[in-house]
Parts: structure tokens; sequence; C-alpha cells
């Protein structure tokens, strides 16, 4: 980045205060590992090549990264800071894997090195935070809330740097890198299945992974950037550091087994099913929220029963009971088209459910990332 800012390699180098020849051959490497060109030089300076403008982009939200791991959670980061201008990758990934694990002898096994020189690493962090990390405890490491902070903007800052290898090697024509999508239960239907066959299929090598959970634990992970894009259920308002996109909206209907007592009625009405027992969505959630709806419109107590998240246990609930549920009838297709479920025919009326995707507002897709965006778009029903 001093070198994008400086116009060159000779005033980088006095602005970071090291040799011009060391700068140099820093550059020359990082274009070497990367395979891509980042400057164009001549006689009036460097200036970054087309590929090397969007390359820099994630270097400079890396060093935004560092640098607020070198303020802390309350203060507004500066520029440079020993984090950002000395900290190595090797090194934030031992904070970052430390913070988790606890134990040194553990993240040396992670990492394939010595316990001494993840011994070394912690304390060449903790002398370039100037404080402590970690507290030393008898049951291991705990970190402090500066190095848990600091954990955290090390875990952002790899994300970007993976990333700025993944983005040159598709400038090279090759798409490759590692996704991890969260999904959340009742909401996706055959899109992310189909979205996740549309990519792997076109491109070998892909390391692709998918992570269920609650929205809340979700977006804490989405956050972290321990996944990458989240698929489900949208919610109405997002905080400003997430963005969503919605796709389509999923209807819900009241779905029993096959067989159920209440099919053979001709007219059902809500009354009769709130005193059901029920197998019910997770409170908060869309199709919890849409659930108390329906019966409050009516002025109806919401119904009673077990909270269950997992898709495969509602079904079985179902099958082996007569509880009803609500859900998206897209969720359940083809037990739907065997006849395995049924659908009662009772007026539920409820706000449009809209299911879509979240990300983090200030990371620019992969271009893997981006690709399986695309394949959401065009798995959604027609």
């Amino acid at each position: 980045m001093a070198v994008l800012t400086h116009g060159g390699t000779s005033a980088a180098a006095r602005a970071l205060h090291v040799s011009q020849p060391a700068t140099a051959r820093a550059i020359a490497q990082l274009e070497r590992e990367l395979g891509v060109l980042l400057f164009d030089r001549s006689h009036r300076g460097m200036h970054p090549t087309e590929a090397g403008d969007a390359l820099l982009k994630r270097a400079r939200e890396t060093l935004t990264h560092l640098a607020r791991a070198d303020a802390g959670p309350w203060r507004v980061p500066l520029q440079g800071g020993r984090l950002a201008a000395q900290a190595t990758a090797a090194q934030l990934e031992a904070i970052l894997l430390l913070a988790k694990a606890g134990s040194q002898r553990q993240v040396a096994a992670l990492l394939g090195v010595s316990q001494a020189s993840v011994q070394q690493a912690l304390a060449q962090m903790e002398h370039l935070a100037g404080e402590p990390l970690f507290d030393r405890l008898a049951s291991g490491l705990r970190p402090t809330s500066r190095g848990a902070w600091v954990a955290r903007q090390a875990e952002l800052a790899l994300v970007e740097m993976r990333a700025m290898t993944e983005d040159a090697a598709a400038l090279l024509g090759n798409m490759r890198g590692q996704l991890t999508i969260g999904t959340l239960p009742y909401s996706t239907g055959t899109i992310v299945p189909e979205a996740i066959q549309n990519v792997t299929s076109r491109w070998a090598g892909l390391q692709v992974s998918v992570v269920d959970g609650t929205y809340e634990s979700l977006m804490i992970k989405l956050r972290q950037a321990e996944i990458d894009i989240v698929v489900g259920a949208l919610r109405p308002e997002v905080p400003r550091d997430l963005n969503q996109t919605p796709l389509f909206q999923d209807p819900l209907s009241i779905v029993v087994r096959a067989g159920h007592p209440l099919l053979k009625k001709r007219r059902l009405t809500l009354s009769q099913l709130s005193a059901a027992q029920w197998v019910l969505p997770m409170p908060g959630s869309p199709a919890g929220q849409a659930l108390a709806h329906i019966f409050s419109a009516q002025s109806l107590p919401t119904p009673e029963g077990v909270y269950i998240n997992s898709p495969t246990l509602v079904c079985a609930m179902l099958h082996q009971s007569d509880r009803l549920t609500l859900m998206p009838p897209s969720q359940w297709k083809r037990e739907l088209q065997a006849g395995l479920l049924d659908t009662l025919k009772v007026p539920a009326k409820h706000a449009p459910r809209s299911i879509g995707f979240t990300v983090r507002a200030s990371f620019a897709p992969t271009p893997l990332l981006r690709a399986f965006q695309e394949a959401l778009v065009q798995a959604v029903p027609g």
C-alpha cells in the first residue's frame, strides 16, 4: 500500500523506514506468489495495473482490520500501528487458533509446527499489541478482551488475504477456493443443493461446506467470517454491517401426515386447530411470527406444542403423531408429491415471507461466492 500511496519503491521505503531493495523484493515476491503483475513500472514511477487495482483493494481491507486490532474496540482506528505494519499471516493464524482452542499444543498440531513456534508467534503478537492478549490459566489460555478483539480482526484480515489469492487465480482463469454456506431451516428448499451442484459441476477442486443453525448462531458466524453467506428467510431489518438480497416469496401452509383425521373434515376453522398439538417454529423466526399472527388475527391464542428447529425431526414427529405444523410446502415438495404429507385446507393468511441470502456488507465477494450467488438466482423456482 505504501508503494501505491507514494508511487514508487524509493518513496515507500523512506515512509516505511526500510531499504529500497527490500521494498522492491517484497513487491516482486508478492507478484510471484499471486502470479499477477500488480504494478506497471516506468520512469515516471509505479502505477497499479487493472488487476493490481482490484487486488490492492483487498490489501487495503486487510490493513483496515489490522488497524482496528491496533486501536481496540473502543477507539477509531488510525493508519499504521505495529500490528498492521509487522504482523505476519502465520502470527495472525496462530492467535486466531489460540483464541479458539486455548491450547498451544493443539494449535501446534493443527498448524503442523512445533509448540515453540506457536509460543514465539504469541510472544511476538503480544509485543506488537503492547499488552498480554491471553490470561495464562492452569486449564490453558483464555483471551483477554483485547485478545478476543485482536483474534476477531485477525480472522477478518486472513479472510481478505485468502480472497486475494482466489481473486488472482480467477484473473488467470482458475476458479478455486473455499465456500462455507449457512442455511436456515424451512427456508432453502431445493435452491441451495441446485446452486451447489451448478457451481461444483463447472469447476473442480472447490471446497464447499454447508452449516445448519438458528438465525442468531449463523449471524454470529457470518460476522466473524466463519461462514461466507447465509441462505434462508430474511428479516424485516438487519444491522448496517449486513446486506440482504431477496430471491422469492415462500408462503406457509398447515401441514400434517397423510391420513390425518382432520383431513376428513369438510369444514375446518382455526378455532378447531388452536387446541390441537403442534410442532412449532422457533420463537422469533418469520414462521413463528406468522403462526402467531394467523391466530391472533382471529382473536385466538397461539397453539401450544414443541419447538423443533430440525426439518428431519419435524417430519418424523408428523409421521408418528397427529401433530400439525406450519411450514412452506416447497420444503416438503417430494413428501407432498409422494403422498406422505398433506396440507389442511384452512386459510392461513400471513405477511409475505421472503427467502434470500445475507452477506457481510464490507466484504467484496470472491469469484466463487459471486458465482454461488448467481447460481442461487438461477435456481429460484419459476
